[in-house]
């Protein structure tokens, strides 16, 4: 009987020496974010980078249930889904992905201070001008902004019906407000995109300055220029600068931005095949 006791009780403490705080946890999460989004993409590589970003995702969720109000991980699980959508998943996925993600983002959003009773009282537009995480508002931007597109023309048309591009705007333009840097100039880079696609309001000559500003301060992520070609280039029927500037992706090397350089390089590749050449 005492050998049992004494069996149960070392058992017991071993099983608390193996419970996790929410720091350990995130640490662990954030460890292999990195390890994800500093690795070149291959399609050999495919499903193991998929593998350890849905580790990730399984991390930070853990540590959600200890902590639900923690902004970062909020933020984070947002960009998480967003990279999980728009790499990893196949294409009937991606829309259920982003929807996730934006989920994420918006309790990211209403977490930080203030933003909740802002919101009941002048509305969300109102509390996302007063938001103060550049995270919070990019992920949720990128989420909801490609849900969006994968809806395609009608699903442009609908969301400005909804009035969901004036929340979009708002986000994206609060981003570059606190932080037109981030992730490589990504403000300028997703409002360039938010201009050239809008079925009501499009403007071409906004979306090109600011995919140039973007290319002139971070010209090592490709995703700068890809978003060029694609969202004003081509819709202008500028094909032989299209094609220039595909080729200036294909030959530059991967730099700082593995994961991400990789995966535009293929899509740049497929862009030039199927779009560019049979017009030149």
């Amino acid at each position: 009987m005492k050998t049992t006791l004494a069996f149960l009780v070392v058992a017991a403490l071993s099983l608390g020496g193996l419970a996790q705080t929410a720091e350990e946890l995130i640490s662990q999460a954030d460890t292999l974010f990195q390890e994800v989004w500093t690795t070149e993409y291959t399609l050999e590589a495919h499903d193991a980078l998929q593998a350890k970003l849905e580790q990730a995702i399984s991390l930070y969720e853990r540590a959600l249930e200890q902590d639900e109000g923690n902004v970062q991980v909020l933020a984070m699980l947002s960009r998480c889904y967003y990279m999980l959508a728009d790499i990893f998943v196949p294409q009937d996925e991606k829309k259920r992905t982003h929807v996730i993600g934006q989920e994420y983002g918006e309790r990211a959003l209403r977490a930080t201070p203030g933003f909740v009773d802002l919101e009941k009282s002048d509305g969300f537009v109102a509390a996302v001008r007063a938001c103060e995480s550049v995270e919070a508002l990019y992920w949720t931007y990128g989420n909801w902004a490609r849900k969006v597109e994968l809806g395609g023309a009608m699903g442009l048309v609908a969301a400005a019906m909804r009035g969901d591009d004036k929340k979009l705007r708002a986000m994206v333009e609060r981003c570059a407000e606190l932080d037109p840097d981030y992730l490589a100039g990504g403000p300028h880079r997703s409002l360039g995109a938010y201009w050239a696609k809008h079925p009501f309001h499009k403007d071409f000559d906004k979306a090109r300055e600011l995919f140039q500003q973007a290319m002139a301060s971070f010209p090592d992520y490709l995703e700068n220029t890809y978003f060029y070609v694609r969202y004003y280039l081509i819709p202008n029927d500028k094909w032989e600068e299209a094609a220039q500037k595909l080729e200036e992706i294909l030959a530059a090397p991967l730099g700082d931005y593995p994961l991400e350089n990789a995966v535009v390089k293929l899509r740049a590749q497929q862009l030039l095949d199927e779009e560019v050449r049979p017009h030149l």
